[in-house]
């Protein structure tokens, strides 16, 4: 392949030198989108795979402006600076785009899914050309305000796709050979389909959930049962726990498996000892507050915690798991409130 950037130092190095004395602005203005995004749409808890931000490469910038004529190529190329949000479910993109909209001045807003034909070719996603909004005042914005950066929204398999074709060259289905197009076709329409599918398989899990919900709230004997598994005490604990904060799914599956290993198969044994325990927890919590690091402050137990707290209480060798000076901490705070635990 050609080196672009050697052809365009001979023929243009003013624009290699534009180039560095320009990037360090696009690199700051990468961070900023990053933290941005990141910021809101955990504020508004959008849950996404991934957020990244990168500047556009020495080498990019050349194989483009040899590729195509720019009378002032850091006027007319949007993408120096660019972000990608990588998230899980169709049904996401409508929050993240509210996110985005109400976060940045929007100069150009392209779906590359939604626009395409039946036939196309590939398998698109959702670009933004931003810039900042003007109450970003003072010198830390002074020199990148003005700056456009874009900032991609792709589904997983949007991002597997791009990622495939990007290192097989493809750019348009010209590109294609002819024998290859139908399989690449074919192949975008696959992972268009699995992402239908991810995105009905959430649903039906929610609608399950649901269902399990209302057993519980009517005191259904039949689902109170039924063995644990995860979607079902996700269910429960978000019944029995309305204002507490749900950890993320991988406590809840450590939590069954601690569960079930205690010998409780069922969310009435559950149940049964999340009762029996009530009023030392609250005790307990109240007198010994978890404490959050990270924010040097006290807080309080998630669910996960809480329901930790009530195997603590009553099974000991749940504690003898814990490191010894672990351990013998635990076991000190719960016996202060032993005498509040209820009877069978």
């Amino acid at each position: 392949m050609e080196n672009y950037k050697d052809k365009i130092w001979k023929e243009s190095p003013e624009l290699i030198r534009s180039y560095y004395e320009n990037i360090e602005r696009y690199k700051l203005l990468c961070r900023e989108i990053k933290y941005i995004l990141e910021k809101s749409l955990s504020v508004n808890a959008v849950d996404v795979a991934s957020i990244s931000s990168r500047s556009k490469s020495l080498d990019s910038f050349c194989e483009k402006i040899h590729r195509k004529y720019y009378k002032d190529p850091f006027e007319s190329i949007t993408d120096f600076a660019g972000a990608r949000v990588v998230f899980l479910y169709e049904k996401d993109r409508k929050a993240i785009e509210e996110v985005i909209e109400q976060s940045f001045n929007i100069i150009e807003k392209v779906d590359k899914v939604e626009d395409y034909e039946v036939d196309r070719f590939g398998y698109g996603a959702l670009h933004y050309i931003v810039k900042l909004k003007e109450n970003y005042v003072g010198e830390r914005y002074d020199d990148i305000r003005h700056l456009c950066c874009e900032i991609q929204i792709r589904t997983i398999l949007q991002d597997a796709w791009a990622l495939v074709a990007h290192h097989l060259s493809y750019k348009q289905e010209s590109d294609v050979p002819k024998h290859l197009r139908r399989k690449l076709n074919a192949l975008s329409g696959l992972f268009e389909t699995a992402d239908d599918q991810f995105q009905y398989i959430r649903d039906a899990r929610e609608q399950y959930q649901s269902k399990i919900t209302d057993a519980i709230d009517h005191s259904d004997a039949i689902v109170m049962s039924q063995d644990i598994e995860l979607d079902s005490l996700i269910a429960f604990l978000k019944w029995t726990f309305p204002n507490r904060r749900l950890s993320d799914n991988t406590d809840i599956l450590e939590l069954v498996g601690e569960i079930k290993s205690l010998g409780i198969n069922s969310l009435q044994q559950l149940q049964d000892i999340l009762l029996r325990t009530e009023d030392a927890r609250s005790a307990c919590e109240s007198m010994h507050p978890p404490y959050d690091e990270e924010n040097s402050v006290e807080t309080t137990f998630s669910i996960v915690g809480e329901t930790r707290q009530a195997l603590e209480f009553l099974f000991d060798e749940f504690i003898d798991r814990f490191e010894e000076g672990f351990a013998e901490q635990t076991r000190n705070e719960k016996n202060e409130f032993l005498h509040l635990i209820k009877n069978t």
